[in-house]
């Protein structure tokens, strides 16, 4: 079997450029082309952003399950509605999956996130006798199996695969010790072609890119942000993202009377996002629970150093290429000394992120998953052999 094929089972699929969900399936799947791998996608429907859907070609497959308005993972558990929801997700879902392996030879399954899509690559695998493998990317180690019921279902879908992924040497080690076995790192990196020339001395702020949660320490950063501009006045933070806590922000903002210095851009379009991020002194990653965000990666490529939370793979990747600094978890003191810092060593550090590209780069990841498929071409060679003969 010469052609490798492979059916993807993912939660998310960007639609085009501007959407900002998972960009970097959409990256990985073109790896995977370069390395002449045929990939199908199986993905929820969600409202594309701006109707743009340049990226949904003959291989990408969206399923019905609601009306794209809501991701599945934000359902609220007290309603039953939500449960209801739920099992169509899982129903469509594995039901457009069958429809293609009915169709198509693949040599495997591949799900992004054990939850949902590795549920359904678990049935599949059951059914059709393909094998399947998983790639965790953080909520669903670190969020959903840390519940009772949910966490049961992860460990059996991560014991029951074939081949473990993890987008974080940190999470690789929590999916190996929750599932008993063997977990390799792939990154998850997403290319932000940055079309501008960076200046050689950044402007005087600060940026933030991802979603205004609470849990993403954005008040932290606002507090730690407070105190150094009480003797920089000069400077600005830039929050780049939407989400459940930007109302409650830009309120903490007027009360605190930082409206000319602290901006809530809302969600940017690519290209305006990577020119705040170009001209940045720093991004700023202050989340209380991640593992390597993406937002990692897009400041490596655009040549800023960083500024994170002491949790997942940054401190590692700081540490090996030294480019930033990183603080305990929720300590605004600290944040704020991190800040005075970088403002003396941005120069130096700066000149350290294209090494870190070369580790976090998607090719990296397409061709791990080409010689897991290499390994399975002469399993399924031998069993088409002992049928014909039998």
């Amino acid at each position: 079997m010469s052609e490798k094929r492979l059916l993807i089972i993912t939660n998310r699929f960007p639609a085009g450029p501007d959407d900002p969900a998972a960009p970097f399936v959409y990256d990985f799947k073109r790896a995977l082309g370069q390395g002449e791998i045929t990939a199908d996608i199986i993905t929820p429907y969600y409202r594309p952003y701006r109707n743009d859907t340049r990226y949904i070609d003959s291989s990408v497959h969206p399923f019905a399950w609601s009306d794209g308005s809501r991701v599945i993972s934000q359902l609220p558990l007290y309603d039953p509605r939500s449960f209801l929801r739920v099992r169509k997700y899982l129903q469509n879902g594995y039901a457009a999956s069958a429809a293609l392996l009915r169709e198509n030879k693949y040599l495997a399954i591949l799900a992004l996130w054990a939850l949902p899509s590795g549920y359904i690559a678990r049935k599949l695998s059951h059914d059709f006798g393909v094998p399947y493998a998983v790639w965790t990317l953080g909520s669903d180690i670190n969020d959903w199996a840390r519940r009772p019921f949910m966490g049961r279902l992860v460990a059996g879908i991560l014991k029951q695969a074939a081949m473990l992924y993890a987008d974080g040497y940190e999470l690789a080690a929590k999916t190996q010790a929750l599932s008993g076995r063997d977990c390799r790192f792939l990154p998850s990196y997403h290319a932000v072609h940055i079309e501008e020339t960076k200046t050689a001395t950044p402007e005087k702020y600060f940026v933030c890119v991802g979603r205004i949660e609470k849990e993403k320490g954005v008040f932290d950063l606002l507090e730690s942000f407070r105190l150094f501009v009480g003797s920089h006045p000069e400077w600005h933070l830039y929050y780049i993202g939407t989400g459940r806590a930007e109302a409650a922000l830009s309120v903490k903002v007027k009360s605190y009377h930082l409206e000319n210095c602290v901006h809530c851009s809302g969600y940017l379009e690519r290209k305006a996002a990577n020119r705040l991020l170009l001209h940045a002194r720093a991004a700023i990653i202050p989340s209380h629970s991640d593992s390597l965000p993406l937002t990692f990666g897009e400041a490596m490529q655009a040549g800023r150093p960083v500024i994170t939370s002491d949790i997942g793979d940054m401190p590692r990747f700081i540490d090996k290429y030294h480019v930033g600094h990183y603080y305990p978890v929720g300590n605004i003191e600290s944040l704020h000394d991190r800040m005075n810092l970088i403002i003396s060593d941005e120069k130096e550090l700066a000149r350290n992120c294209p090494e870190v590209i070369k580790e976090l780069d998607i090719a990296n990841a397409a061709r791990e998953i080409s010689c897991w498929l290499d390994s399975l071409q002469p399993k399924i060679l031998q069993d088409i052999r002992q049928y014909a003969g039998a």
